[in-house]
């Protein structure tokens, strides 16, 4: 039987807390939180939907999407103290709720509570996925903390930036669903393939709409610029720009990072502007949708596939470049 994805949402959230536990009274209640604000569930989501689409259906499937939600949430509470956030998609952290050093601890209660019952499933090859990716998002992060307010930042940079800290999680569905299907080499298995090129799409989407419309993100616009990370717009317009633009562009980046709030950004959107970033940024995504849907397509259970599009369409805004990106203008 294949569930709704408002079932896979409900069970996900049971098997969330189930797996948790916890005696303590704060940490129950951060826990709370996180099962709370568990947004739209899209990697368990992709999880259940793609094994299913590859004829693969194990009953610990809703499970191992609720160990890659715990994984996630965990890097949140630890990205939330690192960036001394006070909001998440226009709502308080934990870190403003309950505090960084609560927030912290409880983030590695859910890390190991996670993989405490991750390795009970008796599958190493599932650890091995799920270890693989914690030393991926780990690593992506020292990585954005060395390159912060570095405008030397390279384009494979970047894309390792990416890869680890969203793509990963995509990816690691993916691998998880290649074991599924008695595949040996998982991580260069076509599932994981798709999981790594979803990831990233999903990731190149946010860091556009930062600069672009930051409205659909529920956030203030141009956060990247002002937490000094490096992401496409900006690569493209630093390829773009002049000497004396790319000057002013250094000015307003020194200057951001000594105050700690945006400076000249009003001038850094009419220089994407004036060279056509947003349509190029654009086009990278365009090029990306198709990709993904070439590759859906290929998947061989047609109404698993379908629940895909339908739900990734609604997500990620998929589709054609005019429907996809309408909302984005």
């Amino acid at each position: 039987m294949l569930y709704s994805p408002q079932r896979v949402v409900r069970e996900t959230d049971k098997a969330i807390a189930g797996i948790l536990g916890g005696e303590l009274r704060l940490l129950r209640k951060i826990q709370a939180f996180v099962i709370a604000s568990g947004g739209k569930r899209i990697r368990p989501l992709f999880l259940y939907y793609l094994a299913h689409a590859c004829g693969v259906a194990p009953k610990e499937l809703i499970e191992l999407g609720a160990l890659l939600e715990i994984l996630h949430a965990a890097s949140l509470l630890h990205d939330d103290v690192v960036d001394g956030a006070e909001e998440r998609r226009a709502r308080p952290t934990a870190a403003k709720i309950f505090g960084n050093k609560e927030v912290v601890l409880a983030g590695d209660h859910l890390l190991a509570t996670g993989l405490r019952r991750l390795n009970q499933l008796g599958n190493p090859q599932y650890l091995e996925i799920f270890t693989h990716a914690v030393i991926e998002l780990t690593t992506a992060e020292l990585l954005q903390l060395q390159l912060r307010f570095d405008l030397k930042t390279r384009e494979k940079d970047y894309a390792r930036i990416i890869d680890g800290k969203t793509a990963s999680l995509f990816c690691a569905a993916g691998a998880l669903v290649a074991v599924m299907r008695g595949e040996r080499d998982f991580y260069r298995s076509e599932t994981a393939g798709l999981g790594l090129l979803l990831g990233r799409f999903f990731q190149l989407r946010d860091d556009h709409l930062d600069y672009f419309d930051p409205v659909r993100l529920k956030k203030q616009g141009l956060q990247d610029f002002t937490n000094g990370t490096v992401t496409a717009p900006l690569l493209l317009l630093l390829q773009s720009a002049s000497r004396s633009e790319l000057r002013e562009i250094r000015a307003a980046w020194q200057a951001t990072a000594r105050t700690g709030k945006a400076a000249g950004t009003s001038h850094i959107l009419s220089l994407m502007e004036k060279y056509g970033i947003r349509e190029k940024s654009e086009n990278q995504l365009e090029h990306m949708q198709q990709e993904l849907l070439a590759r859906i397509a290929k998947l061989p259970e047609e109404r698993p596939r379908q629940v895909i599009l339908q739900e990734f369409q609604k997500i990620l805004a998929m589709g054609t470049k005019k429907s996809a990106l309408s909302n984005t203008t």
